[in-house]
């Protein structure tokens, strides 16, 4: 994903000394939160792109400046959403297997608990989309997939002794947590602390073959 440069959520109101690329840069990061935030509340049918040009203070004019209809900036948001995630996800460090899992999986129920509707809209509105929505949904679980094949291929590196997993393990691994995940943005009360166990288990039980290390 490219990086944001460093602008204002909101754009000074009169002269300002923001250059065109901040400015359109500014209104198009607001454009795709406030997008996420819209559908993840009221649903991708439900939401228009005046709802979006509303919440995220901008034109429909300037949204049209930046896509081409509501599909395309929810696909982007989509894709750039899950790429800062998983990103993130990878970034994660320490010096045992188990906390770095631990830690991940902390990393990913907080993505729930800052943008709970934002996490609702990648995992469960993206679906509205039909085939060009599960394109990217697969395209998505198959880079978090490689990531876990690159951490799964490391352990083996550092201990020769441990098992090799099953060709589908890191498929399975990685659909049981979009599916736990989603569960959890889709059901009232906070299950956060027990996702984030259940997740950590799961990748250590996928990664290592056995659920401790």
């Amino acid at each position: 994903m490219t990086r944001r440069v460093d602008i204002p959520e909101r754009l000074p109101k009169g002269p300002h000394k923001l250059t065109r690329r901040q400015v359109a840069g500014s209104q198009r990061q607001r454009i795709l939160d406030a997008l996420l935030d819209r559908i993840g509340e009221h649903g991708y049918a439900a939401t228009t792109v005046a709802d979006i040009t509303a919440a995220a203070g901008i034109s429909r004019t300037t949204f049209y400046e930046q896509f081409p209809n509501k599909e395309a900036a929810f696909l982007t948001a989509y894709d750039e959403f899950g790429t800062q995630f998983l990103g993130d996800i990878s970034s994660v460090t320490g010096s045992e297997a188990a906390d770095v899992l631990a830690a991940s999986a902390e990393r990913l129920v907080d993505f729930a608990r800052r943008r709970p509707l934002a996490c609702r809209a990648f995992l469960v509105e993206i679906h509205a989309l039909g085939e060009t929505g599960l394109e990217h949904r697969d395209k998505m679980m198959r880079s978090a997939e490689e990531l876990f094949d690159r951490v799964a291929s490391y352990l083996r590196s550092a201990d020769p002794k441990l098992p090799t997993p099953p060709r589908l393990v890191g498929r399975a691994v990685v659909a049981a947590s979009w599916e736990l995940t989603a569960q959890s943005v889709r059901t009232p009360g906070d299950t956060t602390a027990e996702s984030a166990e259940a997740l950590a288990y799961v990748w250590l039980l996928g990664l290592t073959g056995q659920p401790q290390v």
